[in-house]
């Protein structure tokens, strides 16, 4: 858990100093929002490699993302998209390829900023509509409707795990997210034009 809130406070610091822009007062969280999980830019920020967030299924099966993009919480429209790699329990690809952000489920964003941390860096957890286009190593091509869960543990009223779920309804639910170092997540308020 301390490794966890290092990590963290060690990418914030990082976001702040790369210039992102502030949201002001951490009570007054903007709807505007970019999100980041396991990407370039918190690689950059941290100095850490992100080898992507990554969930786990009842079955064993794990799944293995990457996520940037925009969102909106009183629109509940989103932008953004990024890769994925499913594995079975003993790391055999299952499939792979991309997901783009297609709208806003459910988003819950905690207050922003704190000791240590940059007005507009946030924790909260955000449920993304998402579509999948990928390649099946048993079924070929496939294009599924899906909700990828964001994770990010800053001010969070009960401590939770941060990271990345991935429901695709009807298919397979990576419910069990496994946090590490490389799969870093953060909220990034923006200004209110």
């Amino acid at each position: 858990m301390k490794m966890r809130i290092a990590l963290v406070s060690a990418a914030l610091l990082a976001v702040s100093l790369l210039g992102a822009g502030s949201a002001g007062a951490s009570d007054n969280v903007s709807s505007k929002l970019d999100y980041h999980a396991a990407d370039a830019f918190i690689q950059a920020a941290t100095g850490i490699p992100q080898t992507g967030a990554v969930a786990e299924a009842a079955n064993g099966d794990k799944v293995r993302l990457s996520a940037k993009g925009t969102l909106n919480t009183a629109s509940e429209k989103a932008t953004g998209s990024g890769t994925f790699v499913h594995t079975s329990r003993t790391g055999a690809v299952l499939g792979f390829g991309s997901w783009k952000a297609t709208g806003v489920e459910s988003a819950t964003i905690y207050p922003c900023g704190g000791a240590g941390l940059p007005d507009n860096a946030c924790g909260g957890v955000v449920v993304l509509k998402v579509h999948v286009s990928g390649t099946s190593t048993s079924a070929g091509a496939i294009e599924l409707d899906a909700l990828l869960t964001i994770d990010c543990e800053i001010n969070p009223p009960t401590p939770g795990v941060e990271g990345i779920k991935l429901e695709i309804p009807g298919r397979i639910n990576f419910n069990t997210t496994k946090f590490s170092p490389g799969g870093l997540t953060v909220f990034l308020a923006r200004s209110h034009p």
